[in-house]
């Protein structure tokens, strides 16, 4: 059962979550899913050039013999400074996939493994329609949060004001109902859920729908 608070901070009582968890296998299952997740979001254009193409090199540096230095064929070898790279990163693709069920499967363990460290709010929206970063720790802290602890804030839809309250704040992150990210979820040590996003979170995780978007 997830404890509900008012904006104020006042109790109004318990809410259950059911969502479909995996079993036994679940925390290799999450594990995978942030893996695929990390992976997915680098960028792979690392580049560095090879003695190939590196400008210039054409001419032998100095003369063979009678210089007292080593021989060198070519100004661009890996030797020199500005030369080329020996086995440098080059332009790679580090995306790898996992199945939609799984994916749904994993967020939903993770979110569940997460239920002692949560709590349900009202909307938010109202309170922070000056979209001052003060309004909206000022609601934290009626809450009982502490602004040195990770907080992860899940909202229903992207409201502008609390977006913009919120990005100063260094340990809040902000997400919605339909992108919550598995590493917030993991990382956070404590959530905040709207009413609203929680239903929404029930209905897409609750293993009732039999077709549902990519999580």
């Amino acid at each position: 059962m997830l404890p509900v608070k008012s904006v104020e901070g006042e109790d109004k009582g318990t809410q259950q979550m059911a969502l479909k968890v995996a079993g036994e296998s679940g925390k290799g299952l999450v594990h995978r899913y942030l893996v695929m997740v990390q992976q997915n979001a680098r960028q792979g254009n690392a580049s560095t050039k090879t003695r190939m193409e590196v400008r210039g090199g054409g001419k032998k540096p100095y003369a063979q013999k009678g210089t007292g230095n080593a021989r060198r064929g070519s100004s661009v070898s890996p030797l020199f400074v500005g030369g080329g790279i020996t086995f440098g990163p080059k332009p790679k693709d580090y995306s790898i996939k996992m199945n939609k069920k799984e994916r749904r499967l994993a967020m939903a363990t993770a979110f569940q493994s997460a239920a002692a460290d949560l709590m349900v709010v009202e909307s938010l929206a109202e309170e922070v329609m000056d979209k001052k970063t003060k309004s909206l720790l000022t609601v934290l802290s009626k809450l009982g949060l502490n602004s040195e602890k990770k907080t992860l804030l899940i909202l229903k839809s992207p409201h502008e004001q609390i977006m913009m309250a919120g990005g100063n704040i260094e340990k809040l992150k902000i997400n919605v109902a339909d992108k919550i990210s598995i590493f917030d979820v993991l990382n956070a040590d404590k959530i905040v859920i709207e009413r609203d996003a929680l239903a929404h979170v029930q209905e897409f995780f609750g293993g009732d729908r039999k077709e549902a978007a990519t999580a």
